[in-house]
């Protein structure tokens, strides 16, 4: 359900900023705005349930993917740095809208690039609080083959175990990602 909330979302941010292009006068249709979008080779979206006291589920999400974003910014996770979104820039939380004056969204997020020596830039993964659920999401893609595979084991290995957060999470999607490849 939560890649459908994205989707919705992101059909809405088109649609406004088709109105913001056609009120400057512009003649450009949706096509200018997805034109130099690149399809990955692999794409997943995995969830890690909170295992929690529902009341507590929301700051745990908080904490957690706070503690990504350090893991990343102090180099722990070797070849990621936190990445641009497009409308926002993540390194400072996401943000709903890119209007004059956007609004924080109640849902944390980050976002990082992936690299390594001898593949250089392959690929990020973004970690999402549900808003609606007691779970964090992680979406990944890449443009090499195994590349979400790879990057799901860094952060199950260097970051979910490293921090012991693997042990107020359900990490079984990741888990079975790690190993398999596949769900």
């Amino acid at each position: 359900l939560g890649i459908v909330f994205l989707g919705a979302y992101m059909v809405v941010k088109i649609i406004i900023e088709m109105v913001r292009m056609k009120l400057e006068g512009s003649e450009e249709g949706i096509g200018s705005l997805i034109k130099d979008l690149e399809e990955p080779l692999e794409s997943v979206e995995l969830r890690m349930n909170i295992q929690s006291e529902l009341r507590f589920a929301k700051a745990n999400a908080v904490e957690i993917i706070e503690e990504f974003k350090n893991y990343v910014e102090e180099g722990r996770l070797e070849g990621w740095e936190m990445d641009s979104c497009g409308d926002c820039w993540v390194s400072e939380g996401c943000l709903v809208d890119s209007n004059d004056t956007p609004a924080a969204i109640d849902a944390l997020m980050y976002r990082a690039k992936v690299s390594e020596a001898e593949k250089g830039e392959h690929g990020w993964m973004h970690l999402r609080q549900s808003i609606h659920n007691p779970n964090i999401a992680v979406n990944l893609q890449s443009t090499i083959p195994g590349g979400c595979q790879s990057m799901t084991i860094a952060l199950r290995d260097k970051f979910l175990v490293a921090s012991g957060f693997d042990k107020i999470l359900d990490i079984s999607e990741i888990d079975k990602y790690a190993r398999n490849g596949r769900l």
